[in-house]
């Protein structure tokens, strides 16, 4: 797959799902920019939507690594106030050659930062969900390493049972949701981790693929523990939710500290050339494996996707989980 045109280079970042009113009164509201946007777009439509920690370079992936953009792009900070929390869309399509030759929108949804000092868990797990269930990539971005702190950052895993029905409401019988149908609904799962300075060898000295190394980090450990139980249960959440999931590891994009203080502005020429290699390989993954988007069967368009994502969110605002079952009826 690969970009037809770099038209999106002249969109910017407006407010999808935007968070309006503070506190318990606050509700999730679609914007009328996004509908104005979303209503042109025929099917197939791809939506790729970027999660992560606030502070962890997370515009940086979305603005510099995937839209190729110097200085500017998505303005989605950890400090903005609510009025522009929740989910944020570019409002120009990505458009992708399929390698069967066909053409396709690619979307770039954009979230605030997770577990800021303002934010609570639970909404930081409506943010997780919405964002899961209205993409078709879903790229989770972190730093260092994929060990044990960055596991506990991703106990937002076991919250999802909590927020997402599978089954309609009429067939669900009141029974408690086990989480075991989600596979068969959850989008394609990526895992950037940034900053990584680990040798990927085995203890025989042979090298092993980042995608490998994800499945070794997702093995359960030995161990009866209450921490250790804690992060297996994460580990066979992740394994079970995402039948298809891969990892890009990224070196540190410079070595010099005054660069990467204006690395959003930072040439290419500035940076690693092996980082500027893997950013290239990023892409190449994004672009080329972000599926359509389909709702029962049916590549969805920009209308059914603002329509999907309004019943989303009135879910949420009313104190329900995202019932994916209804959805999907």
């Amino acid at each position: 797959m690969s970009l037809i045109d770099e038209d999106f280079k002249g969109g910017q970042g407006i407010p999808f799902i935007a968070l309006e009113g503070e506190g318990a009164s606050a509700k999730f509201q679609l914007t009328e920019e996004a509908r104005n946007f979303l209503e042109t777009l025929t099917a197939p439509i791809a939506i790729a939507a970027i999660v992560g920690r606030y502070r962890t370079g997370k515009s940086f992936l979305v603005n510099r690594m995937l839209l190729d953009l110097c200085g500017n792009g998505f303005q989605v900070g950890a400090t903005v106030n609510s009025c522009t929390k929740g989910l944020w869309i570019w409002n120009r399509p990505l458009r992708v050659k399929q390698q069967d030759g066909s053409e396709l929108n690619l979307l770039v949804v954009d979230t605030e930062g997770i577990g800021s000092l303002d934010a609570d868990a639970d909404h930081d797990a409506k943010i997780f969900a919405l964002a899961l269930l209205l993409s078709s990539y879903f790229i989770y971005n972190s730093v260092g390493s994929i060990d044990e702190n960055a596991l506990n950052n991703l106990s937002l895993v076991v919250e999802l049972t909590k927020h997402i029905r599978t089954k309609a409401s009429n067939e669900s019988d009141g029974l408690e949701e086990t989480g075991a149908e989600f596979s068969n609904f959850f989008p394609n799962f990526l895992w950037v981790v940034r900053d990584f300075a680990l040798q990927l060898v085995d203890e025989k000295g042979v090298t092993f693929t980042s995608k490998q190394y994800l499945e070794r980090s997702l093995t359960p450990v030995s161990g009866f523990s209450e921490g250790v139980e804690v992060k297996n249960r994460i580990r066979r959440m992740l394994t079970a939710f995402f039948a298809s999931r891969d990892c890009v590891t990224l070196k540190r994009p410079v070595e010099d500290e005054s660069i990467l203080q204006k690395i959003d502005t930072a040439e290419w020429g500035d940076l690693r050339p092996e980082f500027v290699s893997q950013v290239k390989g990023l892409r190449a993954k994004v672009f080329g494996g972000s599926p359509a988007k389909t709702l029962q069967g049916r590549p969805l368009d920009g209308h059914m996707l603002f329509v999907l994502a309004g019943t989303y969110a009135a879910a949420l605002n009313a104190g329900g989980a995202l019932n994916i079952g209804d959805a999907w009826s």
